[in-house]
């Protein structure tokens, strides 16, 4: 599985709607999550920052996010998104393994 926050800005419309229906898009977004064979974490609003919400999503694959990006973005409700991948603890002990293991099969140009 993999991690990664989805910042997105609604458009001026889409926030109308939001702000003015019952809708509950961390319910949206957890069925399109799970309809991908992922799991939503998070979902958070901003203040303050470029993006309105940024949601946090474990999914299956690259493949699988992208997808989901697919599907929310050309629903025409979101202005533009930041995606940010993200990895836990223990993948960075993974990382460190690795470094220590290749590190010595590099050397700089000169």
């Amino acid at each position: 599985m993999a991690i990664y926050m989805f910042m997105m800005k609604y458009t001026p419309t889409a926030v109308q709607s939001i702000v003015e229906g019952d809708t509950d898009r961390q319910e949206v977004a957890r069925t399109v999550c799970e309809a991908a064979g992922g799991k939503l974490i998070g979902f958070y609003g901003l203040i303050g920052q470029e993006h309105h919400v940024a949601l946090i999503a474990d999914m299956p694959s690259v493949s699988e996010y992208i997808g989901t990006v697919l599907v929310a973005t050309m629903g025409g409700a979101i202005e533009s998104f930041k995606t940010i991948p993200m990895y836990s603890n223990d993948e960075m002990h993974k990382a460190r393994d690795t470094y220590k293991k290749v590190k010595g099969s590099y050397a700089p140009p000169n």
